[in-house]
C-alpha cells in the first residue's frame, strides 16, 4: 500500500540521494511544509527537474506501473503562483499510485 507516508519516505530518500551526489549542495530534511518549488524553495531549478525525474522512476519501480508527476494536475498547484510543498506533493502522489 502506498500511502501519505510511504510517499514522505520516498521524497527523503531521493533528496538524500540528491545531496549524496552534489546536485543538492546541502542535505534538506523533508517536513510538510517543506517549499520544493517557488519562493523561498529549498531546490533550485535544476535541483528540482532532477528531484521530479528521480520520484517518477522511484514510483514506477515502487509500484511497477508508469507514474508521471504532472504539476498541472496537482489541484492546489497554480501556476500563476507556482509554489509547492511536500505535503501538497505527497497527496498527490498517493492520489496518482491509486489511479
Amino acid at each position: 500500500m502506498f500511502d501519505q507516508n510511504s510517499a514522505f519516505s520516498m521524497l527523503q530518500e531521493s533528496l538524500d540521494s540528491l545531496a549524496r551526489s552534489g546536485t543538492i549542495k546541502q542535505p534538506i530534511k523533508i517536513q510538510p511544509t517543506t517549499r520544493l518549488l517557488g519562493p523561498e524553495s529549498s531546490l533550485d531549478s535544476l535541483g528540482f527537474v532532477t528531484f521530479v525525474t528521480d520520484i517518477e522512476d522511484r514510483m514506477q519501480l515502487k509500484l511497477d506501473k508508469e507514474c508521471y508527476l504532472v504539476l498541472n494536475e496537482i489541484a492546489q498547484f497554480n501556476v500563476n503562483s507556482p509554489s509547492l510543498t511536500a505535503d501538497v506533493l505527497t497527496r498527490y502522489m498517493v492520489k496518482l499510485a491509486a489511479d
